[in-house]
């Protein structure tokens, strides 16, 4: 059976036009990669509808160490994103080809 190594995988949900921004500071912070997708859902902020690119939220995740995703979930709970529809957590995998996902 091949090695594995355990890796944190982050999995943001936020509202669509903060992506980008986020995208960028997980970049700084270190990330190799992503996935984005998008999604709805109604949690604890009201869910609203997006009328010109047809959904409200984005589904970002991201297998890095688990400093960086520490990072990450910190950038998340900033006051600023307190009144918005943002959520951040933290699962833990097993990978065989870490460097696929950490530089």
């Amino acid at each position: 059976m091949a090695t594995t190594v355990e890796l944190a995988k982050v999995i943001i949900i936020t509202e669509t036009h903060f992506e980008q921004e986020m995208l960028n500071k997980f970049r700084e912070l270190g990330i190799k990669g992503f996935t984005c997708m998008n999604c709805w859902g109604q949690g604890h902020h009201q869910v609203y509808d997006e009328p010109f690119i047809g959904h409200s939220q984005t589904r970002i995740e991201i297998i890095t160490t688990a400093e960086i995703a520490e990072s990450i979930i910190d950038y998340c709970r900033q006051p600023r994103f307190e009144t918005h529809a943002i959520t951040a957590y933290l699962e833990s995998v097993r990978v065989r080809d870490p460097g696929k996902f950490i530089a």
